[in-house]
């Protein structure tokens, strides 16, 4: 089997309707997967909601916050948190995001809300891995339902072909969001829109993520013009980006949904830019493309359920593979983890000598009340195909049958675990890379619940692989609801993400 060849046919369940209360227990609908509202109806051309900037990155501030924004434990003690409506943790590679579905969590909105936000703003301020040309896969948890879930939306191929992939990731997050939340679709996608449009300070891991990419970032206009300063050279921290194709496109997915890029006027605009790109990508398409929601892929390991993305998708079958190989090895032995890994892909068809850097990022948004959504997005590629939909802003991601950058969505790993009967969430955790990104998360799962109960810190210190692929995790030994004072955050020391704790009584 080849990763780059798996794919999942399996459609969506007529059910999965009658499942949006029970996740948040608000009662309330969801929103339809398509919105259309009226710019002059809102309170500003950019929406209703800002992030609060004003915390200093790398640290969180505020009452009955965790003084460390890197790591640390919940604060909440057992009996505050049943009084806790809106609160939880998020971790991303890039704070401002995470500030950003803090603010979703502390306002009300549930974890695919800020997944959502959090998404969206990735898509300006980690352009390199989370482009609105791109895809990727989140699992989603409910301990109500006790189910966990794989929601597949990757970058796929054209049907004529060609080097840009069909982007999933508007449509996917649209789906996450209409099937799970419960916030206004356009309150999620304002601080993205606005962060675009007026500009925000270059943090430290957007300018990492920019310096190696010089030469992509010059050899097409509107990256250039967004992320280059006047005199041609990468942004570096604290600079000011301001991205006004991207702003305007965040824009019209806010008040047109998904038809902003799938269908109507939209969807001949988006074609038309990837045609000057050089792809191939087709009305038809667009229009048909559709993320797949199965069940996900699990693991017993002393209790505790794996689980890992549906073993429909490259993900799953690598995830899975690589889960089953790394139980002869020791969980702090980072060496043993990468060969296994190395291993694992050759064993199912992957010859190719893969690099660092394959344009992918992963984040977490976890409830108080034990809901989780982890997720992985990628480019197939930094900046995927390096160009742009001209006049939109939406960097196109590589085709998933080009060589060596096409297998990124294989070695996609959000993870999720559980107590029995899937009903306590006890770890959650996601990377994106190669290989090693599998092993790093799975290896840092196995010192934290294992028997030797490693803490956060060190177990990703001595489970990640390689400074290329960042681990962000968050674990529950006590699990999810009433374990939250005890539960433990963690953002990769090779990164320069953050993990924030969010409470609201």
């Amino acid at each position: 089997m080849r990763l780059n060849f798996v794919r999942s046919t399996a459609p969506c369940r007529s059910n999965r309707k009658t499942r949006l209360n029970r996740l948040t227990h608000l009662h309330r609908l969801a929103l339809p997967l398509v919105l259309v509202a009226s710019l002059s109806g809102c309170a500003s051309l950019f929406g209703n909601d800002e992030p609060d900037t004003g915390t200093r990155l790398g640290s969180v501030v505020g009452p009955q916050r965790n003084a460390q924004g890197l790591t640390g434990v919940g604060r909440a003690s057992e009996a505050e948190n049943l009084a806790i409506t809106n609160g939880g943790f998020v971790l991303a590679d890039e704070p401002l995001a995470a500030l950003v579905a803090r603010d979703v969590l502390e306002r009300g909105g549930n974890v695919a809300d800020a997944a959502t936000a959090l998404y969206f703003t990735l898509s300006v301020t980690q352009p390199a891995a989370a482009g609105l040309g791109g895809g990727g896969i989140c699992l989603i948890h409910d301990p109500f339902e006790r189910t966990t879930e794989s929601v597949e939306f990757l970058p796929r191929r054209a049907a004529a072909g060609g080097p840009v992939a069909i982007p999933g990731n508007v449509r996917g997050f649209a789906l996450l969001q209409a099937l799970y939340g419960q916030s206004s679709w356009l309150s999620l996608l304002a601080p993205a829109e606005r962060l675009a449009a007026t500009g925000t300070p270059v943090s430290r891991a957007m300018a990492r993520g920019l310096a190696p990419h010089a030469a992509i970032l010059r050899a097409d206009p509107e990256l250039s013009r967004g992320l280059l300063s006047r005199s041609g050279a990468v942004l570096k921290e604290q600079d000011k980006t301001v991205q006004v194709e991207l702003a305007s496109t965040l824009g019209l997915v806010r008040s047109r949904g998904v038809a902003a890029l799938y269908s109507g006027d939209g969807v001949a605009t988006l074609v038309a830019g990837i045609a000057d790109a050089g792809g191939r990508v087709s009305v038809e398409d667009l229009r048909n493309y559709r993320p797949v929601v199965s069940d996900a892929a699990m693991r017993l390991s002393d209790g505790v359920e794996v689980y890992f993305p549906s073993a429909n998708v490259g993900a799953g079958a690598f995830a899975t593979a690589m889960w089953d190989a790394l139980q002869t090895i020791s969980p702090t032995d980072g060496a043993g983890s990468l060969q296994a890994a190395n291993a694992t892909a050759r064993s199912l068809g992957v010859s190719e000598t893969l690099p660092d850097d394959l344009g992918s990022t992963g984040f977490v948004v976890v409830s108080s009340r034990g809901h989780a959504v982890a997720c992985a997005v990628t480019m197939n590629g930094p900046f995927g195909t390096g160009r742009t939909a001209r006049g939109m802003g939406v960097t196109l991601a590589s085709a998933p049958d080009e060589p060596v950058r096409g297998l990124a969505g294989a070695f996609l790993a959000p993870v999720i675990a559980t107590g029995p009967g899937n009903a306590t969430l006890v770890f959650a955790g996601a990377s994106g890379g190669g290989p090693n990104a599998v092993a790093g998360v799975q290896q840092v799962l196995r010192q934290t619940l294992g028997a030797s109960r490693q803490n956060i810190s060190s177990a990703l210190q001595s489970a990640t692989p390689g400074s290329s692929v960042l681990v962000n995790a968050l674990v529950c030994p006590s699990g999810l609801p009433l374990g939250f004072n005890k539960c433990e955050i963690g953002i990769d020391p090779e990164g320069a993400g953050l993990g924030v704790e969010a409470v609201s009584p």
